[in-house]
């Protein structure tokens, strides 16, 4: 079963060994990315994926698609970006540049399982995990078509997802003159799958605000305990009612502070008592104030980790 949370299966964080040939990037999470794909190629040869469809008008959030030389030296730094922002990631592919346009844009509108039709973000790494995984967890059968293989950038474990087509998804080649007029369908576990992104989604933002704000809470703790805390606290949270992303950053700054949950009956019993209560609404003002409550006990009580603290 799909877990779009674990890790990849090499842990290797550099840049993949693998010739891809072609790159998507999310116009929507790195702003101006026509500008900046002229800033790493003299002549980038790419497709907007809106044009020529509906969503025109909003171009400059649009899905791209480079078509690169594999030993271009703007590839790597451009890779480099993808995975700290997970705006996009690489693929490799025989179709041209036309026909795999063709065959992108066929998703880039979905039916909901309810009837109405969704954007779907499909130059999202995490996205892509799902529409390429096998139909039994939740993938879209014709998704691989002309893609041979896949390098998505994890942002959560800092590396690479690398994927190759399987063989029973090889089939006959987009047509580049071929439109879209019925979206495919979304069943119900595609839908869970990508309710599941979006959580992923949040989790990465939170572990990018601890990296900041609290960095030397990371110092000498392996990474994997790192995500399971912060992925412990964000769910309990959202149990508590603390639904918002502002309500959970509070608490992931109490993390910052305090270190994790299992520690603050002992450390902070005030904090943990807001942490337990149910809320209502999205619980923004509470989680502030415990947020706040964490930090007067840093600068109040005794040097040393917080949750090292001793408390009779």
């Amino acid at each position: 079963m799909l877990d779009v949370f674990s890790a990849p299966a090499s842990g290797d964080t550099r840049y993949p060994d693998v010739r891809a040939n072609y790159v998507l990037i999310d116009g929507s999470r790195r702003a101006e990315a026509e500008r900046w794909l002229y800033a790493c190629f003299d002549t980038p040869d790419y497709r907007n994926l809106f044009d020529g469809t509906a969503w025109a008008s909003v171009r400059q959030a649009a899905p791209l698609l480079l078509c690169v030389e594999p030993d271009h030296p703007g590839l790597e730094p451009l890779l480099a970006e993808l995975k700290e922002r997970e705006c996009g990631y690489a693929m490799t592919s025989d179709a041209p540049l036309a026909t795999l346009t063709s065959h992108l844009q066929r998703f880039i509108e979905v039916r909901h399982p309810l009837g109405h039709r969704v954007l779907l973000r499909i130059a999202d790494p995490s996205v892509a995990r799902v529409l390429l995984a096998p139909a039994r967890d939740g993938g879209i059968a014709d998704a691989w078509s002309d893609i041979t293989g896949v390098m998505l950038p994890d942002a959560l474990w800092d590396g690479w997802h690398i994927q190759q087509r399987p063989e029973a998804s090889s089939g006959e080649a987009s047509d580049p003159d071929r439109t879209v007029t019925i979206p495919h369908p979304l069943n119900e576990r595609t839908l869970n799958q990508l309710m599941a992104v979006d959580q992923r989604a949040t989790l990465v933002t939170l572990l990018r605000h601890l990296e900041t704000y609290f960095p030397t809470r990371l110092e000498n703790r392996p990474r994997a305990d790192v995500v399971l805390g912060l992925r412990t606290l964000m769910n309990e949270a959202l149990d508590s009612g603390y639904t918002s992303l502002q309500a959970l950053t509070h608490w992931c700054s109490v993390f910052g502070y305090l270190g994790p949950p299992d520690t603050w009956a002992r450390v902070a019993p005030e904090v943990h008592r807001i942490f337990r209560e149910r809320v209502p609404q999205e619980g923004e003002a509470r989680a502030r104030e415990a947020a706040v409550l964490a930090r007067e006990l840093t600068r109040t009580t005794t040097p040393g980790r917080v949750d090292t603290w001793a408390y009779p």
